[in-house]
């Protein structure tokens, strides 16, 4: 097992009532060391039940934990052994508190693994200090206050030195000042590197404080990623009753009205959002300090990825490229691609140079171009984006104005764009086959425009359509699940991307049994692989273009 797993959960079963129903049904997890996980999800989805689990209160009826690598036990020695190194805090403090005093209940955990009382005191002591304990150190545990009750139970714990602390709504019946407190302690924990699992229901906090989100529904984790993830996909969501944090759903509203880019990483807290708003360049412009041009020439630049696949290139980056001519007739167009690897490729095969950012920045500066408006070709935000900007702007100074376009899929005008795009482009399919698209995918944030458009799909009446990455989320295990739950007669493959090149060929189309066309084949399905990039869609052409007029209009 991957040491950096300290707890794995196989296929655990949970029945309080005789398996007429389980609380757990065939949960299945991992959790990596030193995480802050949030576990969220209905009242009765498994969340508690997974936790008693984990502490050795009840037994799974099948299925394995692991802790540490090694399978949880439920002996005597091994139940001592656990419960040393996972601890969990009761969302109400009077189930675990039963000592005459706070020492005294601090005490019992450390001295019941045999360590000497003089190392016992000096571990209470500690944690008493830590936690600030002391001005009711000597209170009998029923005399505290629920903010102190909850202080003393964290305290039961930690004094044990354990590897997971588990939580159970920890800020329940709390009022702010001490869930202030309580919340402080939790990242106090997690920067000693113990690993913290938390059962909450406050979407806010889980969203600003966790590493990873657990959504349980029914006894199994519907959905497992980052905050970013799990929060951006309504439908996962709406099946736990769950809302979007508050500054997702500002941040959203922001973007729809043109106030800030969804291009924009998506904050993390409302101190975030505030800095995005602060920031807003109203001068969207780059260019040199004092710069004077007798005669300004204005150019356009089209920067794609670029593909070693003549075919799909002349009807899709060169098609794409012609109709940003037809509508700008009078301003010059360059060429630039972001990938070296295909450029040095065609150049050895073709003899063919095509610039990179740079060498088309360094063109037009010896044309003497005053004036350049950049349009990528590029699906989403992302790394190549990213780069293209960054070389593009090393040029700033040589240059009266430098403007940016937006790629294909930016705004929510945008989206609405591409599913009419690609709707009119396949307004043959049935209602009774699917049209499963393939996205390229992408560890930037960006990616996460991906899920949003898979939902917007069938948010906007089409049920039938979904979309999928290669390198990132969706993927083709979760796309597998949404096209078996759909049960269609037929599935029709489709690039979501720019061009129809190796992904589309191979990745997607290939005989490759790792290939999409041949896994769908395994599984029983009729299988139509269509080679067309979004390129070749007059409505994508159409949409890149309107991208190009907006800055133009700057």
């Amino acid at each position: 097992m991957n040491s950096d797993i300290i707890l794995k959960a196989e296929n655990l079963y949970f029945s309080y009532d005789d398996e007429q129903s389980h609380s757990l049904n065939g949960l299945s997890l991992e959790i990596r060391r030193g995480q802050k996980v949030a576990f969220m999800g209905a009242n009765g989805s498994g969340k508690s039940t997974f936790f008693l689990c984990c502490t050795g209160i009840l037994k799974p009826q099948s299925g394995k934990l692991y802790l540490n690598g090694e399978e949880l036990r439920y002996d005597k020695k091994s139940l001592l052994n656990l419960r040393s190194k996972v601890g969990i805090v009761f969302q109400d403090p009077d189930n675990q508190l039963f000592s005459a005093s706070v020492y005294q209940e601090i005490s019992f955990g450390i001295l019941n693994l045999g360590v000497s009382e003089e190392q016992a005191r000096q571990e209470v002591e500690g944690v008493i200090d830590y936690l600030e304990i002391t001005p009711f150190r000597h209170k009998p545990t029923h005399a505290l206050s629920g903010g102190q009750k909850k202080q003393v139970s964290i305290a039961d714990i930690l004094v044990m030195h354990p590897d997971i602390i588990i939580l159970d709504e920890p800020a329940a019946a709390l009022d702010p000042k001490h869930t202030t407190m309580v919340n402080t302690i939790v990242e106090h924990l997690t920067e000693q590197g113990i690993t913290v699992l938390m059962a909450t229901h406050d979407i806010n906090y889980a969203y600003e404080w966790a590493d990873e989100v657990l959504l349980f529904h029914e006894g199994k984790v519907l959905m497992h990623g980052s905050p970013a993830q799990v929060f951006s996909n309504p439908l996962a969501l709406q099946k736990t009753n769950l809302e979007p944090p508050a500054v997702l759903e500002l941040f959203e509203s922001l973007c729809k009205k043109g106030i800030l880019k969804s291009s924009l990483p998506l904050p993390k807290n409302l101190k975030t959002l505030e800095g995005y708003i602060e920031d807003i360049n109203l001068h969207q412009h780059y260019g040199g300090k004092n710069m004077a041009f007798e005669k300004r020439k204005k150019a356009i630049l089209a920067v794609s990825f670029g593909t070693s696949h003549t075919d799909t290139c002349k009807v899709t980056i060169d098609a794409i490229e012609q109709d940003m001519q037809t509508a700008f007739p009078d301003y010059p167009l360059y060429r630039a691609w972001t990938s070296k690897m295909i450029i040095n490729k065609i150049k050895k095969r073709d003899q063919i140079h095509i610039h990179t950012v740079k060498e088309a920045m360094e063109q037009m500066k010896k044309d003497g171009i005053t004036d350049v408006l950049v349009q990528p070709t590029h699906v989403i935000n992302g790394i190549e984006n990213d780069l293209m900007k960054e070389d593009a702007l090393s040029y700033q100074d040589d240059f009266h104005s430098i403007v940016f376009g937006d790629p294909l899929l930016t705004s929510e005008a945008d989206s609405l764009a591409v599913i009419q795009a690609v709707t009119k482009e396949f307004s043959y399919l049935k209602k009774d086959e699917v049209l499963v698209l393939m996205g390229h995918g992408t560890t930037h944030f960006a990616n996460s425009i991906y899920a949003a458009l898979d939902y917007t799909f069938k948010d906007k009446g089409h049920p039938n359509i979904f979309l999928g990455t290669v390198e990132a989320y969706p993927s083709m295990e979760s796309l597998m699940k949404m096209v078996a739950a759909y049960k269609p007669s037929k599935v029709v493959l489709a690039p979501f991307m720019i061009v129809a090149g190796d992904h589309a060929k191979n990745d997607m189309a290939g005989d490759d049994p790792q290939s999409w066309y041949s896994q769908f084949k395994a599984q029983g399905y009729c299988v139509e692989p269509v080679l067309k990039g979004l390129g070749e869609y007059p409505g994508i052409r159409r949409l890149l273009v309107e991208h190009l007029e907006v800055i133009d209009r700057m």
